[in-house]
């Protein structure tokens, strides 16, 4: 072979790696390029604080269960969720005092009576809806609570056998917006809940809620989602969750029967990821229900022990949400 030839084919390979090589960069460059491109999941661990609504122990909370606190607090919570039903038991300095010596964090399930309805075709019940909310957001301020959540709008069960009408949902919204005006000069947030349809014809889904928030228009306002309506009415409870992005602002974690947090079936990977995805920092509080009490049990539908005990639930409960949490 001439030298020719030879010093021929050593161009036309040197010339054929370079190609490669550029050909290589380009690729990787893209590679990158692609890879930087793509969404990025969440790093950063899911900071919310634990609470455990007081439901589970009494449906009122006279002088003699405020110890509950103190009892909470041991289990490892960080704050109670006081039940406002009847608010004229509550001692409200021994609630405060036994939360700071506790150092924990308050909230306050918000329940309207009857008589007491913000969508209402009856003007005076009206008013006395509007008159009881703004109560219950200065008593939770008095407790030292920083959130008064619950489904502030109607006496739970409280039918009307059809959907609800243009007119109710614009009383509804001027009391809560007046509601929400009174919660800032209290300092405290507030949260509407949507519940079942076998509970309320008025805010069923969380994008109902959603569109409350949206017209009331207050930074005082937001969502609560709790994960039993939520089994019962969403399609898809984490996807509803992600949908409602920065409107959540509290979460009732409730297995599907009430029962212990991670023995039903509520996808509680896929919500946590879903509160983490959206940001969510504020309270993850537990909601059940004191077996025993004819009026509570009747109020929420349970003909049935549904847990072994309250203890047991309040304890393993929280180990679960806790474990699960630090996995989304």
């Amino acid at each position: 072979m001439g030298q020719d030839e030879v010093g021929r084919r050593d161009f036309l390979a040197r010339g054929a790696l370079a190609a490669g090589a550029v050909a290589g960069t380009v690729a990787g460059l893209a590679g990158c390029q692609q890879t930087e491109n793509q969404p990025k999941k969440p790093t950063k661990p899911l900071k919310v604080r634990y609470g455990l609504n007081l439901l589970l122990y009494t449906p009122t909370f006279p002088p003699e269960k405020v110890d509950l606190i103190k009892k909470v607090a041991d289990m490892g919570y960080d704050g109670v969720e006081i039940p406002l039903i009847d608010l004229t038991v509550i001692d409200l300095k021994a609630v405060r005092k036994a939360k700071e010596a506790a150092g924990v964090g308050l909230t306050s399930c918000c329940v309207m009576n009857d008589g007491a309805n913000l969508c209402s075709t009856d003007t005076k019940e009206r008013q006395a809806g509007l008159e009881r909310l703004k109560k219950m957001i200065d008593l939770t301020a008095e407790m030292g609570g920083e959130a008064a959540a619950g489904p502030i709008y109607a006496p739970v069960r409280h039918l009307t056998g059809k959907a609800r009408t243009e007119d109710e949902w614009k009383w509804c919204l001027d009391a809560v917006r007046a509601a929400a005006e009174h919660a800032e000069k209290a300092k405290v947030n507030l949260a509407v809940e949507p519940l079942n349809r076998f509970e309320t014809y008025f805010v069923n889904t969380y994008a109902d809620a959603t569109k409350l928030v949206k017209e009331v228009n207050h930074p005082r306002l937001k969502v609560l989602t709790d994960t039993f309506h939520g089994n019962i009415e969403e399609k898809d409870v984490a996807a509803s969750i992600r949908a409602c992005g920065p409107y959540v602002g509290h979460f009732h974690a409730s297995e599907n029967d009430r029962g212990v947090p991670g023995t039903g079936h509520v996808p509680w990977k896929e919500c946590f990821a879903a509160l983490k995805e959206i940001g969510y920092d504020r309270w993850v509080t537990i909601e059940s229900f004191a077996q025993g009490m004819v009026e509570l049990c009747a109020a929420a539908c349970i003909w049935r022990p549904i847990y072994e005990s309250a203890d047991g639930l309040a304890r393993d409960g929280l180990a679960f949400l806790k474990k699960t949490a630090a996995e989304a």
